[in-house]
């Protein structure tokens, strides 16, 4: 696979939050918290990142040659959660005056599901370490898009004549719907025209 086609794959086509419905969280958009949108989809993207490069490494050079491929999901739940605390403490060291948005915390990164489920849909792909990396930062940054496009779409309804019974979730959830609907235009048919495949 090339890297445009990993990249379009796990940002657009096979976007976690749109057509896995992983890491949908509603505090993420929260009137005005685009501050918050964006250092969670930053982080989630380094996260992921890392997490399926490292797993990439664990399935090959542990769990497989000690039969251990049965342990995947709960060894990736820890590597997760490990690789969250490590680019918290990176963080701390590298932004002392790193002022974190109301709500963010890395540590809801590593326990996000998408974090989880992104990592074991790399893994599962079969594809090398490097080709790993990328992957795990293209799922990131298309849960950053998401995430951005979410609160910018519940920014602006916000201020729209919207009737009282679908304030709130079923509005957030039409408007996920809608935006599903839209990213179902980035399809494998899509990917092959693009590539010329």
């Amino acid at each position: 696979m090339s890297w445009v086609a990993i990249i379009v794959t796990f940002a657009l086509v096979d976007n976690a939050v749109l057509s896995r419905l992983l890491g949908v969280c509603p505090d993420i958009t929260e009137k005005g918290r685009m501050r918050g949108a964006v250092q969670i989809g930053v982080a989630m993207t380094v996260v992921v990142g890392v997490s399926a490069l490292a797993a990439w490494a664990l399935e090959l050079l542990l769990l497989r040659p000690l039969g251990l491929s049965f342990l995947r999901t709960p060894v990736f739940v820890f590597l997760v959660v490990g690789v969250a605390f490590l680019v918290e403490l990176l963080v701390a060291r590298a932004l002392p005056g790193f002022d974190p948005a109301p709500g963010f915390s890395l540590a809801e990164v590593g326990i996000n599901s998408a974090s989880l489920g992104v990592v074991l849909i790399v893994s599962r792909s079969e594809l090398g370490g490097i080709e790993s990396l990328v992957a795990g930062l293209a799922a990131g940054a298309g849960y950053f898009l998401i995430t951005a496009l979410m609160n910018g779409i519940r920014e602006r309804l916000e201020v729209e004549q919207v009737p009282r019974s679908l304030r709130g979730l079923p509005l957030h959830l039409v408007s996920a719907g809608l935006l599903a609907y839209a990213f179902m235009a980035f399809d494998r048919a899509f990917l092959a025209r693009i590539l010329g495949s």
